[in-house]
């Protein structure tokens, strides 16, 4: 199965670690940081140009962790990935 990010990204569902709501997260100097190395690493990859709303922390085996921004909501990625990563409208 796969999550669909927006803007024609999908990602492996079994890959995914977790989702987090920027304006939640972000007010932690913990959260912050790793972001901020995540950016500096270039495992930062931004899905549209809108502002992000959530971060979807994945990773394949053997290879680095990868964050994906999007402007979805945590609760819409979420509902998508209970329901096996449908295309429903948000």
């Amino acid at each position: 199965m796969y999550l669909h990010l927006g803007q024609s990204v999908m990602i492996p569902s079994e890959s995914v670690i977790g989702i987090f709501d920027m304006d939640n997260t972000s007010w932690s100097f913990r959260t912050r940081l790793f972001l901020e190395k995540a950016e500096e690493e270039g495992l930062v990859m931004e899905v549209g140009d809108d502002l992000p709303r959530a971060f979807v922390l994945c990773q394949k085996i053997g290879q680095p962790a990868t964050v994906y921004t999007t402007s979805l909501n945590s609760a819409a990625l979420i509902r998508r990935s209970q329901s096996g990563g449908s295309f429903d409208s948000i």
